[in-house]
């Protein structure tokens, strides 16, 4: 069998493997190293794809990545940021999401039209599936207890099984709808961060069509404006507890609220007293650091607070931004300039008609992983894990086709 054909059909299984037990049943089934399993064979994948080309292809990125890491890995362990186990598990598990994106993109599988249809159709059954637990939201939270643990998983597993409808389908008027009567499902959950993405992708498929060509000028900067106040319009309770009332208060039922805000409160503080690499793996706002409890909470007096405790650290991992603090200010200016990077990657098909629909998806996952990581750890998670495999997808896709195009007109020139 061909390398390419076999790196396809064993990705598009793995694909499916991941979405069914890694994202729709993970919490029913309580299989909590999915992820660390689907990420163990993409490593395999890729190892067997590098041993098999010419030149031991490795993307530079990649290396880069990984040299990173490891340079913070060596660094957390000369500062002594937590116990050597609890640093080794936060280097893995911060490492993964990376893994997921930069071994997909590296290989770039190609799903063919029945692989397509197919997944189309698991998106599909997955939706009415979650849309059903979504309904009985209305009349109880038993059944969204089991399945889906936390009315936040249905809003991220519904925005996951839209993008992949999307992304398996054609750009048409009737497929933007399905697109986002699926995603309506996740407005059931209540959560501020779905209403805002919501309002995203409706702008975004209605916006961006076949004529649609990507200009900065007064006209764009308008639409984008109105974009920023429709999202803060409807997430407007959040941004005023976050950012204006400061997210204290004395209301017991939202102290998981006001741990986050902590969180985000001392991570200033982290910034500024480990500069310029931070306090190190497992050291502040991760779940290894809840886990293995790390002596910055008791050192900022942290150790008292609901959610944050040593006997109850449920909060600790309840975000992401804050948790760069680990990483200092080399990590925070790295984190977003890998999202950058990506986000310029996905705009070069905005101006072409074929290519644009993956580069709205691939945008959309990229403003869902900015916004979900100011109040989620998503994207080290199951959840974060899928969608870092889906962006790679797209992006690939739109590489392969911009260098198509690239070599089509250089052969007409």
């Amino acid at each position: 069998m061909p390398l390419q054909r076999f790196i396809d059909n064993t990705f598009y299984y793995l694909f499916i493997f991941t979405l069914i037990f890694g994202v729709i049943f993970y919490d029913a089934l309580g299989f909590n190293f999915t992820d660390e399993l689907c990420a163990l064979f993409l490593c395999g994948l890729y190892a067997y794809y590098v041993f098999h080309t010419k030149n031991w292809s490795f993307n530079k990125l990649f290396l880069i990545t990984i040299f990173v890491f490891l340079f913070y890995l060596v660094y957390s362990l000369l500062i002594k940021s937590n116990t050597k186990g609890a640093i080794i598990s936060d280097f893995i598990i911060q490492l993964k999401p990376y893994i997921a994106f930069f071994t997909v993109y590296a290989f770039a599988p190609v799903l063919n039209k029945q692989m397509k249809k197919n997944l189309s159709l698991l998106s599909i059954i997955c939706s009415v599936y979650l849309l059903i637990i979504a309904i009985s939201y209305f009349f109880t939270n038993d059944l969204l207890k089991v399945l889906l643990f936390h009315p936040s998983r249905l809003a991220t597993a519904t925005i996951i099984t839209a993008l992949l409808y999307l992304y398996c389908n054609e750009y048409t008027l009737k497929n933007k709808l399905i697109f986002l009567l699926i995603l309506a499902i996740g407005l059931i959950s209540g959560r501020s961060k779905m209403y805002g993405f919501f309002v995203i992708c409706t702008f975004f498929v209605f916006f961006i069509n076949n004529n649609y060509r990507f200009k900065f000028n007064i006209k764009t900067i308008a639409v984008l404006c109105m974009l920023v106040a429709a999202v803060v319009f409807v997430s407007w309770n959040k941004i005023h507890f976050y950012f204006i009332q400061g997210g204290f208060g004395d209301d017991r039922e939202t102290q998981d609220l006001y741990a986050r805000m902590a969180l985000y409160f001392f991570s200033l503080q982290i910034f500024k007293d480990y500069f310029p690499f931070g306090s190190g793996f497992a050291s502040f706002g991760t779940y290894s650091s809840g886990q293995h409890y790390s002596h910055i909470y008791d050192d900022y007096n942290m150790n008292t607070m609901h959610g944050l405790t040593k006997s109850d650290p449920k909060f600790i991992a309840d975000t992401y931004y804050p948790a760069l603090a680990q990483f200092g200010v080399v990590g925070l200016l790295l984190f977003f300039a890998f999202w950058v990077y990506l986000g310029l990657k996905a705009l070069k098909g905005l101006n072409n008609k074929i290519n644009y629909p993956l580069s709205v998806t691939a945008i959309l996952i990229i403003i869902f992983f900015l916004v979900e990581c100011t109040s989620d750890s998503t994207i080290t998670h199951n959840r974060g894990l899928f969608m870092m495999m889906l962006l790679a997808l797209s992006l690939s896709d739109l590489k392969r086709n911009l260098q198509e195009e690239s070599v089509h007109e250089s052969s007409n020139s």
